[in-house]
């Protein structure tokens, strides 16, 4: 048989009515079980989404433990410390710069960054930025605390080294620049300073972890800005994403069965086809041998 007839068996039984028919139902079978592993693949983001929210509002309501003890000075933040409340003791610098073209709240802010230098612990005499809180744009920045101090704060990732750093504004939060101006060791992040309410400040002077309660402003009026958001905008559960995975050979399933019969239906009819010509054949063979 030439391979155009074989070519022709296929086209004529895959457009039968039963084949027609068979086919439709499969492919809406096939269509939901895509439906459904559409619908894991979301359910595997949004649940990965969740765990990674989960765990950052996990880490920012942790006990905030020393600075020293949670990031050493001059060492890189890793993802279990981003976001982790910290405190460390010493002095501000009358040297703060004003943030500008940032927002709070949906409205343009400055931010206060801050030059604390450390004065206690294996780090003393060390710097770290320190976001103080915020200011509408152009306000006159309120004055550093004088003495030394015990700050709070979440630590936060170094920004991009963009440049525009003067003697008052900074374009970004990025040690890289500062440690030009403030000098070396420096933090590798900085910290989002917050007023801790329910500590118990014997255990700080002992270097213990702290519990506490964060307030949006400080005794002096200052509104802190915002804790460090999730680093991560989504996630991956993979349970949802194994479900999505079946669903989808599922579907490839159900027209693999669909090609099968069709296969099947096509060998059997040629078989058929084959038989009855060799019969043919035995039988003029016999008549002519008669």
């Amino acid at each position: 048989m030439s391979g155009s007839g074989r070519g022709s068996d296929w086209v004529r039984e895959a457009f039968t009515p039963k084949m027609i028919v068979l086919f439709i139902l499969l492919a809406i079978a096939a269509g939901v079980c895509i439906r459904l592993g559409y619908w894991q693949l979301e359910r595997a983001t949004a649940r990965g989404a969740e765990r990674i929210i989960s765990e950052h509002e996990e880490r920012l309501n942790s006990p905030a433990g020393p600075l020293d003890e949670v990031l050493r000075v001059q060492t890189n933040m890793r993802t279990d410390e981003y976001a982790h409340p910290v405190y460390v003791t010493g002095t501000y610098s009358d040297d703060q710069l004003r943030v500008i073209d940032r927002a709070v709240g949906g409205e343009g802010a400055d931010l206060i960054l801050s030059h604390l230098t450390i004065t206690e612990g294996p780090d003393e005499g060390a710097n770290v930025p320190v976001i103080r809180g915020w200011v509408e744009p152009g306000s006159p920045l309120p004055a550093v605390p004088d003495g030394e101090v015990t700050v709070f704060g979440y630590l936060s990732g170094p920004e991009d080294s963009i440049g525009g750093l003067t003697e008052e504004t900074a374009l970004s939060i990025s040690p890289a620049e500062l440690v030009n101006v403030w000098g070396s060791p420096i933090l590798s992040g900085y910290m989002v300073e917050f007023t801790p309410t329910g500590v118990d400040m014997s255990l700080v002077e002992a270097g213990e972890p702290v519990s506490f309660t964060a307030e949006s402003a400080s005794p002096s009026g200052v509104q802190h800005a915002p804790a460090p958001k999730p680093v991560e905008e989504g996630g991956f559960n993979l349970q949802n994403a194994a479900y999505a995975a079946e669903w989808v050979i599922f579907a490839g399933f159900a027209l693999f069965i669909w090609f099968r019969i069709l296969r099947s239906t096509v060998e059997s009819k040629r078989e058929e086809r084959m038989l009855d010509e060799w019969a043919d054949e035995l039988i003029a063979e016999s008549n002519d041998s008669k």
